[in-house]
């Protein structure tokens, strides 16, 4: 009896002892999945809030992205803060959602500007080329209204490739200089450091020479002329000149200084009296029968010819053959000048009388020049 009753308390107590540990097992377990939960939700919690941090970071990242890229269209616009598609980049870019609209638009306004700015250069090259007769010309405007409607780079070379800018522009400058040869027989040209004296007819052919470049910097001075005369040694001047040539008169005393610029009117050799003597041997062998007999004999000759202005002053009164003289010492110059330079030999006492046209501005100069001083050189 006793055993059954202790048999039964032990089972009672067995019976407790599983229930209380069944009950602290199942607390156990509710506390851990509240534990879990919580620590999931504080997890999820924190990970949200970085994602909205992250959200609102991303935000103003884009935000500012945007203000750059606003801020670079205004710098690109700069020099065109009126153009209208100014306003509508600016516009699309407040409308982008993401980074790479974004670059898209920036690139599409880099791209406008750039071809912009070709396009103003190039009309500006062909405004620069016709220079001052721009507005004359139809051709050059035609070129700039199609370059300003052309839609691509390419376009724009295309039209350049088939049109003749610079050759179009030389006529305007060549047809201003032709103009201005009818005011004068001689012309002082000056193109950079470079200054001729020119006729008209050199002038003309001249220019047509020219590069465009040239042509722009020309500069021609109508040069009215007054006749001097001067007498200079063979010394000073070499070979006599012709009628027509143009000199370059240099002052001996000062080298340096810029050369008086004339043409020969005539020129005259200033003879003093010429005297002219030579001996003659001659021999002669003679045969007769057989016999032979030598004889020699010695002559000499001499000529002179004095006065020979008063040779002249005869024959233009007639007393003597006008054209035995003329056949003698016509065109005398230009003999001497031959025989001179056929025979290498040289006579450097001989005086030239030059009747020269000096530029009007230039008289002064050669007034004052020292005959002695005055080397004179024959201008190209």
């Amino acid at each position: 009896m006793v055993n059954e009753d202790f048999g039964n308390k032990l089972k009672k107590l067995k019976s407790k002892t599983k229930r209380t540990s069944g009950d602290k097992s199942k607390y156990i377990k509710y506390a851990l999945i509240i534990i879990i939960s919580i620590g999931i939700f504080l997890v999820l919690n924190i990970v949200y809030k970085n994602m909205e941090i992250n959200k609102i970071q991303e935000m103003k990242t884009f935000e500012n992205s945007k203000n750059m890229a606003i801020n670079s269209i205004n710098q690109m616009f700069s020099k065109y803060p009126n153009d209208p598609n100014k306003i509508i980049y600016i516009s699309q870019i407040n409308e982008a959602s993401n980074s790479k609209e974004l670059q898209d638009i920036v690139n599409r306004a880099k791209n406008y500007i750039l071809f912009k700015s070709y396009k103003e250069d190039v009309i500006a090259s062909i405004k620069t080329t016709y220079g001052r007769y721009y507005d004359r010309s139809f051709y050059a405007k035609s070129l700039v209204d199609r370059i300003n409607s052309a839609k691509s780079r390419n376009e724009v070379d295309e039209i350049l490739k088939n049109s003749n800018i610079e050759e179009n522009a030389r006529e305007y400058y060549l047809n201003d200089i032709f103009n201005k040869l009818s005011l004068a027989d001689y012309f002082n040209v000056k193109i950079g450091t470079t200054e001729k004296l020119m006729k008209r007819e050199e002038l003309s052919e001249y220019v047509k020479r020219l590069s465009l470049a040239e042509l722009k910097n020309i500069i021609i001075i109508p040069v009215s002329f007054d006749r001097v005369t001067i007498v200079v040694s063979a010394i000073q001047c070499g070979k006599i000149p012709y009628e027509g040539d143009k000199i370059l008169i240099y002052d001996k005393s000062n080298v340096s200084k810029k050369p008086i610029e004339g043409i020969v009117n005539s020129s005259y050799v200033i003879l003093k009296d010429i005297s002219y003597s030579e001996k003659r041997d001659v021999s002669s062998n003679l045969n007769d029968n057989g016999d032979s007999t030598s004889a020699s004999s010695s002559s000499s000759i001499s000529y002179s010819l004095n006065n020979l202005p008063g040779v002249l002053y005869a024959t233009a009164a007639d007393k003597l053959d006008y054209n035995k003289i003329n056949e003698k010492f016509g065109r005398y110059g230009e003999k001497l000048n031959k025989i001179q330079s056929d025979t290498q030999i040289f006579d450097g006492s001989v005086k030239y009388l030059l009747i020269l046209s000096i530029p009007s501005d230039s008289i002064s100069k050669i007034i004052s020049l020292k005959s002695s001083n005055a080397y004179i050189v024959k201008a190209g």
